[in-house]
């Protein structure tokens, strides 16, 4: 694999999606759609007023992400299958080109489309942090990580496109395999529920079964006038059996999910202090939701006696782990790096075998 070999492949497939009239278009309506979304969500924030920096930010980072999703596989699912259909393949093959640089040189150049449509949104995540309630660092680290994301989704894209022989087949495999990344791995993790639910003892603050049964009640076992209303004084420490899920033993579902990786990797994010929330943050919630996952059960004692007075006991906050991004971006390098070898892999001659029907020039 030489860097000029990668340049030339890169810079043919640039030269081929540039003659075509159809990305100027494309571009243009990603704009306009991202504009649109972005414009009404500002309106209807500040018609509620609402703080809108936040939650613009999580609404217009989510729309790039799951537009991506749709719009980067065509990039490569078709990529080397399509100039095997041509018999384009077989001429860069014959040349002193080896398999590497012709994956590289596609990964790059269809990377390369996918960071200008990045590119062409990134002004409104700029705009969601001119609208305050979000820092710099915040934007640039979600850039960062969505670009991450777009280079595997472009290697998975290749390596389906050299395993099979039709493009339909290798684009329907290619949105087949982001749909398992996006839903498939929330989808998994909920119903595995039942399988780390366990019968347990849970320590809990409130009112004992005992105060209830003492009351007074009606013939018809509603509750009589002359029912104290429980206090604070008739709170006791407290255990009872319940069903305990500890998602620590299935966490490792959710870092498999791109939009949790780019929710959780945000910098700067609160996620202990829920008093500071205002408006809708999906982001900031996935990463909470995420993070607790981690924690698992929480095995301090639940409080069930705050009755509204100052000095009752509060509400605990949700239990929370440290970030969890890191295992999947550790998990998308594995991801991507595997796509592009078995991509080389498949790309290498002579081919011992082809399926039926395949044109070799």
């Amino acid at each position: 694999m030489s860097l000029h070999g990668i340049r030339t492949v890169a810079g043919l497939e640039l030269k081929q999606r540039a003659r075509t009239s159809r990305w100027p278009i494309v571009l243009l309506l990603w704009f306009l759609f991202v504009a649109g979304v972005t414009f009404l969500s500002y309106k209807a924030l500040n018609t509620a007023a609402i703080k809108a920096g936040p939650t613009l930010y999580d609404v217009t980072t989510f729309l790039v992400l799951g537009l991506s999703m749709l719009v980067v596989p065509s990039l490569t699912a078709t990529s080397v299958n399509g100039d095997r259909e041509a018999g384009v393949l077989a001429t860069l093959q014959t040349t002193l080109l080896t398999p590497a640089d012709i994956i590289v040189g596609k990964l790059v150049s269809s990377w390369a489309i996918a960071l200008v449509f990045l590119g062409v949104s990134s002004p409104f995540l700029i705009w969601a942090w001119i609208a305050g309630g979000i820092g710099f660092g915040q934007v640039v680290g979600s850039l960062l990580v969505l670009a991450f994301v777009l280079a595997v989704t472009c290697a998975i894209g290749l390596a389906f496109s050299t395993l099979t022989a039709r493009t339909v087949a290798s684009a329907v495999l290619t949105y087949l395999g982001m749909a398992g990344l996006v839903f498939g791995t929330v989808i998994v993790f909920f119903m595995s529920f039942f399988l780390v639910q366990n019968r347990e003892q849970v320590r809990y603050y409130g009112i004992p079964d005992s105060f209830w049964q003492s009351q007074p009640t009606n013939a018809d076992g509603s509750p009589s006038p002359d029912a104290v209303v429980p206090t604070v004084g008739d709170c006791r420490h407290l255990t009872r059996e319940e069903n305990v899920i500890h998602t620590e033993r299935i966490w490792w579902l959710l870092p498999m999910n791109p939009f949790v990786v780019v929710a959780d990797a945000a910098p700067g994010r609160v996620l202990t202090n829920r008093d500071v929330y205002t408006g809708f943050q999906p982001m900031r919630e996935i990463s909470i939701g995420a993070r607790a996952a981690r924690a698992g059960a929480d095995p301090r004692e639940r409080q069930e006696c705050n009755f509204g007075n100052p000095g009752d006991p509060a509400e605990l906050p949700p239990l929370q782990s440290g970030p969890i991004y890191p295992y999947g971006l550790a998990f998308y390098l594995a991801l991507g790096a595997g796509a592009t070898w078995l991509a080389i892999r498949r790309t290498r001659t002579p081919v011992t075998r082809l399926p039926n029907g395949t044109r070799i020039a």
